[in-house]
């Protein structure tokens, strides 16, 4: 329907039924404007860069999207947006369940889902598919080989059923994440990844992904200002191992990692460790510094994702931590799963 036609056809409503509309379009524009994320500024206040502020802060929004979505179903639960409602509805309590470590919201989700897909169209079926696979990879952070295994199948059992869906690429794409412990299992993941993909964005980012991946082994050298003046020469710092933390002070991973980073090396004083901060700006230095950064170098050159150090090495995601031995060699490539062990294998090492 046309533009004129819709308001010709409004025009013969009772004004009651006009208000119904309008509160109804009213409702959807509001679920709409939350998917911009939190629109409040982060202040540069104590705690407010904490891990647990900034989860705060997004769990807010969550819970204010689910409001939003409930409030839209609740004024038309039959309405053609229903299923796309419901389906985001599905999504933000995942999300709840993962920040609040809540079961109960994660049945809600799946039950939600469950539903859906009993009446569910072809289409709609794949989206869900999609939806439960990346649900599970992100409950899944650090998978067993069992695990991850059957992630690979399932990503591979969504291309045979869906063979014209393009998202196989990026679950295929995401999976790989999973075997930085095997980078010639993950080239391969990459490979296959790249010969579904017709995503210019996507091929950029497998680009980016095997570029990582081939250099384990080989030495890496870069200068980076430090955030509170200097320079700091990574080849400078050989003679220990060095663990490197790429991080955004807006984003909950990161946060949550360099808390997990620091916990786990208390008993490693000889560890050498460097934070790159990839945002354009930094609102929190200090408070960064007193919360997680007393034994880390913080780096921040202002150029954010364009920095080369971002760029030479194919970094595209956030947290990323790198484990360097004390020859300058890049040994992990996701340096936060089962940190003990990794720097164990490190000693080890003759």
């Amino acid at each position: 329907m046309n533009l004129r036609a819709a308001v010709f056809s409004l025009s013969f409503l009772s004004p009651g039924a006009l208000m119904a509309a309008n509160t109804l379009e009213s409702a959807w524009q509001e679920v709409l404007r939350l998917d911009a994320g939190p629109r409040e500024p982060a202040p540069a206040m104590p705690g407010r860069t904490s891990a647990a502020g900034v989860k705060e802060r997004f769990t807010s929004h969550l819970k204010a999207q689910e409001k939003a979505l409930r409030v839209f179903l609740s004024l038309s639960p039959q309405e053609a947006r229903a299923f796309e409602a419901n389906f985001r509805l599905a999504r933000v309590l995942s999300l709840r369940a993962e920040l609040e470590a809540n079961p109960e919201l994660q049945q809600q989700a799946s039950d939600l889902l469950d539903a859906l897909e009993r009446k569910a169209n072809a289409e709609q079926k794949a989206h869900i598919a999609f939806s439960r696979i990346t649900q599970t990879m992100r409950l899944q952070r650090f998978p067993s080989k069992e695990q991850r295994d059957a992630l690979l199948a399932e990503a591979r059992a969504f291309h045979e059923r869906f063979p014209s869906d393009p998202r196989a690429a990026q679950l295929l794409t995401e999976v790989a994440t999973r075997f930085d412990g095997s980078p010639a299992h993950k080239t391969a993941i990459l490979e296959e990844a790249l010969g579904l993909s017709k995503d210019p964005q996507l091929h950029l980012r497998i680009r980016d992904d095997l570029k990582r991946t081939a250099l384990v082994g080989k030495n890496l050298r870069f200068s980076i200002k430090k955030a509170g003046g200097g320079m700091l020469q990574l080849e400078t710092l050989l003679g220990a191992p060095v663990i490197l933390l790429y991080f955004s002070e807006e984003s909950i991973p990161s946060l949550v990692a360099w808390e997990s980073l620091n916990e786990g090396l208390r008993t490693h004083s000889n560890i050498q460790r460097v934070a790159i901060c990839l945002d354009k700006k930094i609102n929190s230095l200090q408070t960064l510094s007193k919360e997680y950064g007393a034994h880390w170098s913080i780096c921040w050159d202002g150029l954010g994702w364009s920095s080369p150090i971002a760029r030479d090495y194919g970094i595209n995601a956030i947290p990323t931590a790198w484990l360097i031995d004390s020859q300058g060699k890049l040994q992990s490539l996701n340096v936060l799963e089962d940190l003990p062990r990794q720097l164990l294998e490190l000693e080890q090492k003759p």
